[in-house]
């Protein structure tokens, strides 16, 4: 697990430890707060890992946004943030990536929630079109993303050595000129 997600830039330096932890200990998130999901792939007969994606609704950041209990829950059940995704070398170019998000993708969308983001950071320009392949707008470097909800909007904040990712999961959902739309539209609010 670690091989695996060593090349994965995370803007907190704890995070791999702390994914590496959940899965080893069955930590999962407060259900009020939706769902945390590690995907691994694994080579067979061995049992190699050689595959992994990681998913969790972004709960941190909305409680850090200022949003009241409840709205907070609310979207933490209604977006989902795609942490990592890492292939090792010898399973690379048979799109065992794009296969582990399209299986996020569904189980979310499952799930009710009705939009994904994630990020990139700009020194890997590479990864555009790898993200864009699997449905994600890429917003330009150092752009924030804006979530249009019922009570207004909320700014996701962006650094400059990053890149924000945006997929509706949902059909009322909708993205366009760095701002999702639609979001809570079905009631949820």
């Amino acid at each position: 697990m670690r091989t695996l997600l060593r090349p994965v830039d995370f803007m907190d330096a704890a995070m791999p430890e702390q994914i590496i932890d959940r899965m080893r200990t069955g930590w999962q998130l407060p259900t009020q707060y939706g769902t945390a999901t590690l995907l691994l792939a694994q080579e067979q007969p061995t049992g190699t890992v050689v595959g992994l994606a990681h998913a969790i609704p972004p709960v941190q950041w909305l409680a850090e946004a200022g949003l009241d209990r409840q709205m907070c829950i609310k979207l933490s059940r209604a977006l989902v943030e795609l942490e990592a995704v890492s292939v090792a070398d010898s399973a690379r170019g048979q799109g065992l990536g794009h296969r582990l998000i399209n299986e996020l993708v569904r189980s979310y969308t499952r799930q009710g929630y009705e939009a994904m983001l994630a990020g990139i950071h700009t020194h890997k320009p590479h990864l555009q079109p790898y993200y864009e392949a699997d449905g994600f707008h890429v917003l330009g470097p150092g752009a924030p993303l804006d979530l249009q909800l019922p009570i207004g909007r909320l700014r996701y904040p962006a650094e400059p050595s990053m890149r924000h990712l945006a997929r509706p999961l949902a059909q009322h959902v909708s993205y366009g000129h760095g701002v999702l739309t639609g979001l809570l539209a079905g009631g949820a609010a």
